[in-house]
């Protein structure tokens, strides 16, 4: 059983936000993916943070990108990425905060004595810091992508299940290079990193915004009935 709790991002709201994450043990992180992230997106996260709790990133509209922005597929993918990294700014924001409050309390804790001849540690704590899990990352599963007006949803297991008996390689695999630099030799028949760099389509544009993109087309634009 699981009882999902609907609380308004708005500023309005906030009350509402901060009571529903004390009763909840996790939450879900929707941002526009056209109009990225907002000033009430950092209050929110950060309502979950002081929780202790490691909301799911949704990357919403979608659809806005196609329709309404018109971008291509790659484009697409470099303005995710983009609002992907936003995100990401505000929580390594907030674990610089929390690292560097935890050791100014330490340092003011305890006493230190200097001598002429001794080096004290003035480190303030953040290359001891572990934060390998903290971050979004669609290969770490804690991404989904999806249109709400138009009903679909996915994550990169989505497809990675999918390729994985098309294409002969391992879900896991899949899942580590579906996001990314990297980019498939159909012919060799092998994924290599670099796809910037040698003007290849990363896998997620060749592989599911092609495929997505080429649906609205038959759908939305051309409204072909047989594809």
């Amino acid at each position: 059983l699981v009882n999902l709790m609907d609380s308004p991002g708005h500023v309005d709201f906030s009350s509402e936000v901060s009571t529903a994450v004390r009763l909840c043990d996790g939450a879900i992180l929707v941002v526009d993916v056209v109009e990225g992230v907002q000033p009430q997106t950092k209050v929110v996260l950060r309502q979950a943070w002081d929780e202790g709790i490691k909301p799911v990133l949704v990357l919403n509209k979608v659809d806005r990108l196609i329709g309404e922005m018109g971008q291509d597929p790659l484009a697409a993918y470099h303005h995710m990425v983009q609002v992907l990294e936003q995100v990401n700014a505000l929580v390594a924001e907030m674990f610089t905060q929390e690292v560097l409050e935890k050791s100014n309390k330490i340092n003011q804790e305890k006493e230190v004595e200097i001598g002429i001849d001794d080096v004290f540690d003035w480190s303030d704590g953040l290359e001891d810091a572990d934060d390998s899990n903290l971050y979004f990352s669609p290969e770490m599963g804690n991404v989904v992508f999806c249109s709400a007006v138009d009903g679909w949803a996915f994550s990169l297991n989505t497809f990675a299940k999918i390729y994985s008996k098309k294409l002969g390689f391992s879900e896991s695999v899949l899942q580590r290079t579906l996001w990314g630099d990297f980019y498939i030799n159909m012919k060799a028949k092998k994924i290599y990193n670099g796809a910037g760099a040698k003007a290849k389509k990363p896998l997620f544009v060749s592989l599911v915004l092609e495929n997505i993109w080429a649906v609205y087309d038959a759908v939305m634009v051309r409204k072909d009935k047989e594809r």
